[in-house]
């Protein structure tokens, strides 16, 4: 298991398999979360989908394709014209 963190230590992340995303980050030092001192970066923005239910077929919420975030849709896919 390795452990990660960003660089002010408010996010901390344990690795067991999959390793921290490079849009995953601190919003408060705006660093990614990495193993070592020197290797933090700025955060890449999420890369965000629309994701349907799968019942009704309507727009959900929207997810990043990394690091698996979700986000409130915007207005206007919640009510369509």
């Amino acid at each position: 298991m390795k452990f990660h963190q960003c660089k002010c230590g408010k996010r901390q992340y344990f690795e067991s398999g999959m390793p921290p995303q490079p849009c995953q980050g601190c919003d408060e030092c705006n660093t990614t979360l990495t193993t070592r001192p020197d290797r933090h970066k700025t955060p890449e923005p999420h890369d965000f989908v629309i994701r349907y239910d799968s019942n009704t077929g309507k727009p959900k919420r929207l997810m990043c394709q990394r690091c698996f975030e979700s986000a409130p849709l915007p207005e206007k896919l919640e009510k369509p014209e």
